[in-house]
């Protein structure tokens, strides 16, 4: 059995059982999405956030996951649903691959932080993924994921009060863009970038 024919399966009951045991919720105007080279920015609250940004949005796109994450066997469980490409968010290297796919007309999803939060806020925010969005002029759907960090599939340190079946909704929010910035060196300008997403990230939780 192909694994196409098996998604084709898993989607739509994937799809039911979120909705019948998160009630999953989608907000904001789907119409962002309809841009030409697309970057899809998301918080990364739980081991759920992929999955059901793969379920729920109304696109087709590769998932960056880092290494690391993506080494965890009930992750890559969830990631079977869905195309995905494990980088080290930290190679510039890794991030060339994720230009060649926004330029080939491909959409990104990719979790800035890189990793999921074990604190309730936001985790650093790498570079790589401002310089990607700046190179390729990618518009930048950012998607704020809520209530997915009170699951037992979240890495939230225990006094934050956690439930078996937390209701979760999926933001869509204004799409934006990061223009490349000036500067002399392109470690610089790289750096600049990072700012500009870290700003956009916490704005956007």
């Amino acid at each position: 059995m192909s694994g196409t024919f098996v998604k084709s399966i898993m989607r739509p009951v994937l799809r039911l059982l979120s909705r019948l045991c998160f009630g999953v919720k989608i907000s904001g105007d789907a119409r962002a999405f309809d841009a030409e080279r697309l970057l899809i920015v998301a918080n990364h609250e739980s081991f759920l956030d992929g999955l059901l940004l793969g379920l729920f949005l109304p696109i087709d796109p590769v998932f960056v996951v880092h290494t690391g994450v993506a080494r965890n066997f009930f992750f890559r469980l969830l990631l079977s649903q869905v195309d995905y490409l494990a980088v080290d968010p930290t190679s510039p290297m890794a991030m060339k691959k994720v230009i060649k796919l926004i330029e080939t007309g491909r959409p990104v999803v990719i979790f800035p932080e890189g990793r999921i939060t074990v604190t309730g806020s936001l985790m650093k925010v790498y570079d790589g993924p401002a310089f990607v969005a700046a190179k390729t002029g990618a518009t930048i759907v950012p998607v704020r994921l809520d209530g997915a960090a009170r699951s037992y599939f979240s890495r939230v340190s225990g006094r934050y009060p956690k439930r078996l079946f937390p209701r979760v909704t999926l933001s869509i929010l204004a799409a934006t863009t990061i223009p490349m910035p000036e500067a002399p060196t392109a470690k610089q300008r790289r750096r600049k970038a990072g700012e500009a997403m870290r700003r956009l990230m916490q704005e956007m939780v």
